[in-house]
C-alpha cells in the first residue's frame, strides 16, 4: 500500500493523515517555492539554488514534522524564508568581503579604481587562490568580522601572527589584483 496521498491539493496535503514522502513533498511544492525563491532572488540560477536548498532542507526534517505543532505548510514555508535569509546574509558578506577589500587597497593614480574595475568573481577567486593559512585569515576578518585576537584562537596562532597573516595576504591580494593575475 503506498503512503502517498495522491492528488490532493496542498490544504489537503496539509491535513492528510498519510505522511507527506520526499517524492511528494517535491512534486507538490516545487513549483510555488522556485517562484517564492525567483521573486526574492537576483537572477534565476540563484533562484535555482535557494529553491533546491529549501527543498533539501524540508526533505531532510520531514522526519521531524510533527502535525500536531501545526500544518505542512506554514512549516515548509518557515523552511524556505529561513533559506532565503540565509542565502541573502550569504550574499551580503560576499559583497561587504568585496566592498572591505576594495577599501583596503592602497592605490596609486595609475591603477585607477580597482572596485570599478573588479567584479566580485575576481576578487573571490584571488581569494581562493590564496594559502588556506591567507584564506582563513582574509574571511575571518572580513566575512566573520573577528578582531585579530580572535582569529589568532581560531588558527591557533598569536594575535600578531594574526595580523600579520592578515596584512600579508591582503598585500597579496593587492598585488594580484592589480596586476589582474590571480593564480
Amino acid at each position: 500500500m503506498e503512503d502517498v496521498a495522491i492528488g490532493l491539493s496542498m490544504d489537503q496535503h496539509a491535513r492528510s493523515p498519510i505522511p507527506l514522502t520526499a517524492e511528494k513533498l517535491c512534486q507538490t511544492y516545487a513549483g510555488p517555492v522556485y517562484k517564492f525563491a525567483q521573486l526574492i532572488s537576483i537572477d534565476s540560477t540563484n533562484a535555482e539554488d535557494l529553491a533546491q536548498d529549501a527543498l533539501e532542507r524540508a526533505i531532510r526534517g520531514l522526519k521531524t514534522f510533527n502535525p500536531a505543532k501545526g500544518e505542512i505548510e506554514g512549516w515548509l514555508w518557515r523552511i524556505v524564508v529561513n533559506a532565503g535569509r540565509d542565502a541573502g546574509r550569504i550574499a551580503g558578506r560576499q559583497r561587504l568581503v568585496f566592498e572591505v577589500l576594495a577599501d583596503r587597497w592602497s592605490l596609486n593614480e595609475e591603477t585607477g579604481d580597482l572596485g570599478d574595475q573588479l567584479g566580485i568573481e575576481e576578487v573571490l577567486e584571488a581569494v581562493r587562490a590564496l594559502s588556506p593559512r591567507h584564506r582563513a585569515a582574509i574571511a575571518l576578518r572580513y566575512a566573520a568580522d573577528l578582531s585579530y585576537r580572535q582569529i589568532g584562537r581560531a588558527l591557533g596562532i598569536s594575535e600578531a601572527a594574526a595580523l600579520m597573516a592578515t596584512r600579508r595576504a591582503l598585500a597579496i591580494l593587492r598585488s594580484r589584483l592589480s596586476q589582474g593575475a590571480h593564480p
